[in-house]
């Protein structure tokens, strides 16, 4: 039962954890803050078209306001 729910908490915490490394990054111009998408490359290596992406994307630009790598 404890996989169950820290596999939910990995896939949760991806989208305020990836959006607030791309907003430091946009503050700083650091790179060093992509390196939280290591973490979380196995959800990411899944695609855009995934609704975990989407989850993360609605972090990343409805709530902090800001834009990915690239």
């Amino acid at each position: 039962m404890s996989v169950i729910y820290l596999s939910l908490l990995y896939v949760l915490s991806s989208g305020p954890v990836l959006a607030i490394a791309f907003r430091l990054r946009e503050a700083t111009g650091w790179d060093g803050f992509y390196g939280a998408m290591l973490v979380y490359y196995p959800l990411l290596a899944l695609g855009h078209d995934s609704p975990i992406m989407a989850y993360v994307e609605w972090w990343v630009v409805d709530v902090f306001h800001t834009v990915g790598p690239g």
